[in-house]
């Protein structure tokens, strides 16, 4: 029997609540004194009850920084229900991956036999690193699906412990971008990036089976190293946004001389 996934969704005020108000209330209007004071009653614990309503009806929070520019501002997680059912949970990004120091970018199929050989590995490897004394749940996996409908994401998805971006946006330009930028040139492929987005390796498929003990675990460069080792990571994040920055203004120069940018195109 094949898995079937549900996606969770919040829960909304129906119109039948609303109409049985405004029934009750004109009910009300003509009933004894002692309804009368039973509606008043009514209405107070109403009131009272009318905060924790407007409580479930969350608010989306403004999400911004180089993780959202990467991932968006949703992932989902996958929780079985039972045997035959699971459930998509949806989380915001920052809150999803707050204190995470080492974040992999897991690029995989269910139709790539490389990619089903190598994601069990990739599982043992995740909990074993989870679980390290003084990095306690630093690492966490988001995988960039490349399965070709729904329902292949959803049943390779249940054997994964991490998050996902959602199906339609690592199936169209995000996970297209993301595989342009990571220069991803076949799968299984896992890049692995820090809690700024800066790029930590391109290659942990091949360093995962060489260390699987993950004793260099994340296998920063000596220059990195020294960097978030000796660099505060409000400093790291300043000279990161400054580097963009000046990328950004760049990237504009270079167009408007070349006759792309806005002048050039209004002219």
């Amino acid at each position: 029997m094949g898995l079937q996934a549900v996606e969770t969704a919040p829960d909304t005020a129906t119109g039948a609540d609303e109409a049985a108000t405004e029934t009750d209330a004109e009910t009300a209007t003509e009933a004894t004194p002692e309804a009368a004071s039973q509606e008043e009653v009514g209405s107070a614990t109403e009131e009272e009850a009318t905060p924790a309503a407007e409580e479930q009806q969350e608010v989306a929070p403004v999400q911004e920084g180089p993780l959202i520019d990467i991932f968006g501002e949703k992932l989902y997680s996958f929780e079985m229900l039972d045997e035959t059912t699971g459930q998509i949970n949806p989380h915001y990004t920052n809150e999803a991956l707050t204190g995470k120091k080492v974040i992999g970018l897991y690029f995989s199929a269910d139709w790539c036999g490389p990619c089903r050989q190598f994601t069990p590995e990739l599982v043992a490897f995740y909990e074993r690193m989870n679980k390290k004394r003084g990095k306690k749940d630093q690492f966490e996996i988001v995988w960039v699906s490349r399965c070709r409908d729904g329902n292949s994401y959803a049943q390779y998805f249940s054997h994964m412990p991490w998050l996902a971006l959602p199906p339609e946006e690592a199936m169209g330009a995000r996970g297209q971008e993301l595989s342009d930028k990571y220069k991803v040139k076949g799968i299984p492929h896992l890049v692995l990036i820090d809690d700024l987005g800066n790029t930590i390796t391109i290659d942990g498929r091949n360093k995962i089976p060489q260390d699987k003990a993950g004793v260099g675990f994340p296998w920063r460069d000596p220059v990195s190293q020294l960097l978030h080792t000796f660099v505060p990571r409000s400093l790291r994040a300043l000279i990161r946004t400054q580097i963009q920055a000046l990328k950004k203004a760049v990237i504009q120069k270079l167009k408007s001389l070349v006759g792309l940018g806005p002048k050039a195109a209004a002219a």
